[in-house]
């Protein structure tokens, strides 16, 4: 019933403009829609043959619409979120991610740069460059992608190495002082040798200011990326690659929280300083213990791969290697009184790949791919945690270090068999065996308690755990090609997210149970004609001991723990059409009924509010069975339309995306609901002049409406804080290309 009635909500915006364009525009189109090509299954396909729900961005569409990150794509794809906390990011799918990214946890979206598996969400904070497409894949994908996928995967595809040469420069500039350098060069060096390169910086003033005397405004920016890609055509049959990619983050919006509650606040009643206000901090760090003159975030990754063909079969073999470092300072209270933060964390994990994959290469009715991977991770994660009140100032309370190892196996295989002329079945599944192990030690600094929960007594002692994970997990897909040339599909498919250890700064490691997920999913797609193309799909989850993050209890920040069983349900659509020559439209919407069916241990925040007990460093946590709750960061509605229109050297490219209230937590606070993120709409536009001779000028706009919305909210040391996501910003881009 919530469904329908989520059905019933269609945007009336794209209605009216389905009224006003298809009085005669649709027919006099005289152009058709290009075909997409995506490799979302390993293979080459179009997307409208692709028995999978998939949303996909060209190199040209990021362009169009100003994308440059992530936090872009979430914008453009219905059900994504993603939120960046500094040098973490948060991804959720259809509410199904994680929300932070410490040893022992691992994210609930995979994500793949040059499908190269990235470990940690800190590894695609940097800006993207030279992009050919993003493929944003719905639901379980662990047979041909592996560990992590239960809610989905992100496929970044940087543009290959050509045998021509060429080139493009970009040079941007925009309020708080936005500047931006990008550039590409592709050089052939011989007939069967080329190398390419990308290099892109940017840096921005911080959208929040200070108002403490001395201390560090927050939420700047400064990233640099840089990737060289070598390929070595050895013969028809056969070519090496080999790529590098470097990138530094120096990006504090973690840091530029407040006050949910600046009249009630535990700052104010130990006479603190806080405010509400998006665009100002209250914090007493300086930046002497920020250390911005390092980079807070570093990146070094190298990547080989080798392919050839042999026998009828094509071979694909590659090994990579990746150093991730971050290092980050959390102002905890959200007011400039050093209640509890962490003085300094560093998160540093090293990372190694490999894998094999044999596919067939023939035109007869079976087809098939098998393959292995290896995946091995180790992550040392340091903090200092500070105090204020209870130990006479800002000083050392404890010190905490985590180190985490992890091993995984897996074998696949997927073969697709045509029954007839139409009807496809392809049966798939892979077998995953991880072991993890964790070493957690706390040690406490003079003068404080040995019970105290800065670092409670167990964990004083270093804390050894180790565990071990196995499952099988198959997928079953029913294809079935219609006389319109359209198709409908029905899959079934299991996945598989390992255990891990909960690992917070005041306590020993606790393990997680693996998250567990059935999927059944029926699809349709079809190209309506030349200038109208559907994709769609309708889709069951049943989720066991899914893993999800809440605030945790004692006046920490967040833990992360099994909700026994979670059901998700909904539909998902995207319309492309070519309304004329000149213009195209695109109209994508996801509707959620999303539920938690039983998970005894939820937490609300009771009315302890600091105010009328300075000395209590808890909130007083009650404990319930959230059973009915709609799941965390899973809005009920989202859509997203975008309007394309050219005429001569003129482009106008207009986006709009909508997203429904989502809640961040479960804890509601006494003042306000600021752990909820109200509905909103984001409002982008770019307009582009192509002066001829490769060069062009773009004028853009992002959050053109000014709404303000959140980037994060948490219970973080004593009070809650909130983050607000990005103003209005506004720039201009120009462009050489040759």
């Amino acid at each position: 019933m919530k469904l329908y009635l989520q059905l019933l909500r269609l945007p009336a915006l794209f209605m009216l403009s389905l009224c006003v364009l298809s009085g005669n525009t649709l027919a006099q189109s005289s152009k058709t829609l290009e075909e997409i090509i995506i490799t979302a299954q390993k293979k080459e396909e179009s997307l409208l043959d692709s028995a999978i729900d998939v949303s996909v961005f060209s190199g040209e569409e990021l362009e169009k619409y100003a994308i440059s990150d992530m936090s872009g794509i979430a914008l453009s794809v219905p059900g994504l979120t993603f939120q960046n906390t500094g040098a973490w990011a948060q991804i959720y799918l259809r509410g199904v991610g994680t929300r932070v990214s410490q040893a022992g946890l691992d994210p609930g979206v995979a994500v793949y740069v040059d499908d190269r598996y990235v470990g940690r969400q800190s590894g695609i904070m940097f800006g993207m460059t030279d992009m050919e497409r993003i493929e944003v894949l719905k639901g379980p994908q662990g047979v041909l992608f592996g560990r992590n996928s239960t809610g989905g995967a992100i496929r970044l595809i940087s543009n290959p190495v050509s045998d021509e040469m060429e080139g493009k420069v970009t040079m941007s500039l925009g309020d708080y002082d936005y500047k931006k350098m990008e550039g590409m060069l592709n050089v052939p060096i011989s007939d069967n040798f080329a190398i390419r390169g990308t290099f892109q910086h940017r840096e921005r003033e911080a959208f929040k200011k200070n108002i403490i005397p001395g201390g560090y405004d927050y939420d700047d920016l400064d990233q640099t990326v840089a990737r060289l890609r070598a390929k070595w055509t050895i013969s028809d049959q056969t070519s090496l690659e080999i790529s590098h990619l470097f990138a530094t983050v120096n990006d504090l919006s973690n840091m530029g929280a407040v006050s949910a509650d600046s009249g009630n606040a535990r700052g104010i009643a130990l006479g603190g300083i806080t405010t509400t206000r998006r665009d100002q901090i209250a914090s007493s760090a300086t930046a002497v213990e920020l250390n911005p003159d390092g980079p807070k975030h570093y990146m070094d990754s190298t990547a080989i791969r080798l392919e050839t063909s042999m026998a009828g079969h094509d071979v694909a073999i590659f090994v990579n290697d990746s150093m991730n470092d971050e290092r980050r300072f959390g102002d905890y209270d959200g007011n400039s009184f050093n209640d509890i933060d962490v003085m300094m964390t560093e998160n540093k994990s090293d990372e190694t790949g490999a894998g094999l994959e044999i596919s067939s290469n023939n035109d007869g009715p079976l087809n098939w791919i098998v393959g292995m991977n290896y995946f091995d991770q180790t992550v040392d994660y340091d903090f200092d945690l500070r105090i204020g009140a209870i130990g006479g100032g800002n000083v050392a309370a404890s010190t905490g270090w985590i180190t985490y190892n992890l091993e995984t196996y897996g074998v696949f295989a997927s073969f697709d068999y045509e029954l007839s002329d139409r009807l496809t079945l392809n049966i798939g599944g892979r077998y995953t065996k991880e072991e993890k192990d964790a070493l957690v030690r706390c040690s406490q600094f003079p003068g404080y308690a040995q019970n105290s929960r800065l670092c409670l007594a167990a964990a004083l002692k270093p804390n050894y755990i180790a565990e071990s994970w196995t499952s099988f997990d198959p997928k079953v897909t029913l294809t079935y090609n219609l006389e319109n040339n359209g198709i409908i599909y029905a899959t079934f498919a299991s996945g598989f997210k390992s255990g891990g250890f909960n690992a917070p700064s005041n306590r020993g490691a606790v393990a997680l149970e693996p998250e567990e997920i059935d999927m059944i999913e029926l699809g349709y797609k079809a190209e309506l004609s030349d200038t109208l193309s559907l994709t769609s799909s309708f889709f069951i989850y049943d989720y066991t001991d899914l893993q999800v993050t809440r605030a945790a209890s004692g006046g920490g920040t967040v833990t992360t723990e099994n909700a026994t069983d979670s059901d998700i349900m909904g539909v998902d659509f995207n319309i492309t059409w070519l309304a004329s020559d000149n213009l195209m439209v695109r109209f994508g919407g996801e509707f959620l009924d999303t539920e938690y069916t039983d998970y005894t241990t939820a937490a609300r925040v009771a009315n302890t509010i600091l105010q009328d007990n300075p000395d209590a460093l808890n909130y007083g946590y009650d404990y319930f069975n959230a059973e009915g709750e709609t799941l965390l960061r899973a809005a009920d509605l989202s859509w997203f339309l975008a309007a394309d229109y050219q005429s001569g050297p003129m482009s106008v490219n207009i986006s709009y995306s909508w997203t429904d209230e989502y809640d961040f937590d479960f804890v509601r606070h006494p003042a306000s609901d600021s752990l909820r993120q109200k509905a909103h709409g984001i409002l982008n536009a770019r307009a582009t002049f192509d002066a001829g001779n490769g060069m062009s000028i773009a004028l853009w706009g992002k959050n053109i409406a000014d709404e303000v919305y959140l980037n994060d909210s948490v219970i973080g040391g004593t009070n809650q804080r909130i983050n607000y996501a990005h103003p209005r910003t506004w720039g201009v881009d120009l462009t050489y290309d040759f």
